[in-house]
């Protein structure tokens, strides 16, 4: 893989997020796969573009994406694209900004490069030597924007200094679902956190990237293509990630889900754990949606 690769990939994820915005702000096709897992026109059309562009410029690589059917061929390669074309659909479903398009690049089961984009706000995570953000403006697929990604690409984001100590209590994201059903109901969250409730683990995963928040907690199954793309963008200098029924993430496996997450600048996820023991906030992880 190449610089210009990448590069090519942010012009794809640019042009297809100009077809999601469209799409989002229309009055757009919904279908429900059960258990109230809907998808729209949007993901599809991301799904499909995305899969057509990277088979056709890296034929020897495997892909897997939330709206396309798998395959077990994936398995036996080096190089593996994993996409979720909108996490939080039911955000975009409700009109709400809190979801981004996810594309994750995996080596023999490392996660080694990602974007998450939300068109919605004009957010772009990437990396290029290092992670990057950018605001960009849309419409997205021009040469300014591209221009932007290329300079920004270039530079170390300052907000990841570690040196400094946290300042108040670190600010937490917790998903809507699990705020909602009381999974963070412990009065220390309250107490020790600032804790916030947002859809997308995948925008979660984007924001704290760019060091805008301090921690991620989820209590529940996550799937590859989920997390994938953010989890490339966290570097070990400045993080630590980790599922909470597991010791590391391997990406490309045959079963794609992982149990529990914690996600967090360094310094943050040594203060969780000053507060709750890790066995015992594993105990609290469900095995279910």
């Amino acid at each position: 893989m190449e610089e210009n690769d990448f590069r090519e990939v942010w012009r794809w994820v640019l042009s297809v997020g100009d077809s999601i915005l469209s799409i989002y702000k229309s009055d757009f096709q919904i279908r429900d796969k059960g258990g109230n897992d809907p998808v729209t026109e949007a993901d599809l059309f991301a799904s499909e573009f995305l899969f057509e562009k990277i088979s056709a410029r890296f034929p020897s690589h495997g892909f897997l994406s939330e709206e396309k059917t798998d395959s077990a061929i994936r398995l036996e390669k080096e190089w593996v694209w994993i996409l979720d074309p909108i996490d939080g659909t039911r955000e975009f479903v409700k009109k709400n900004d809190q979801f981004a398009l996810s594309l994750g690049l995996v080596r023999n089961g490392e996660a080694i490069w990602g974007v998450i984009f939300n068109p919605a706000t004009g957010e772009f995570f990437s990396k290029n030597r290092n992670t990057f953000f950018a605001k960009l403006q849309s419409p997205f697929a021009t040469e300014e924007n591209f221009r932007t990604l290329v300079v920004e690409s270039s530079s170390v984001l300052h907000p990841l200094e570690e040196a400094m100590p946290i300042p108040n209590k670190p600010v937490l994201l917790v998903s809507l679902s699990e705020m909602k059903e009381g999974l963070f109901a412990d009065s220390f969250w309250q107490d020790d956190f600032q804790i916030r409730s947002m859809g997308s683990i995948a925008y979660k995963l984007g924001l704290l990237s760019a060091g805008f928040i301090d921690l991620i907690v989820s209590l529940k199954p996550k799937n590859e293509w989920d997390i994938c793309g953010g989890i490339a963008l966290l570097d070990e200098e400045n993080f630590t990630c980790f599922p909470l029924k597991d010791s590391e993430y391997h990406f490309n496996k045959q079963n794609t889900l992982s149990y529990g997450l914690v996600a967090g600048k360094k310094s943050a996820v040594k203060y969780l754990e000053s507060k709750i023991d890790f066995h015992q906030l594993s105990l609290k992880v469900k095995e279910r949606w």
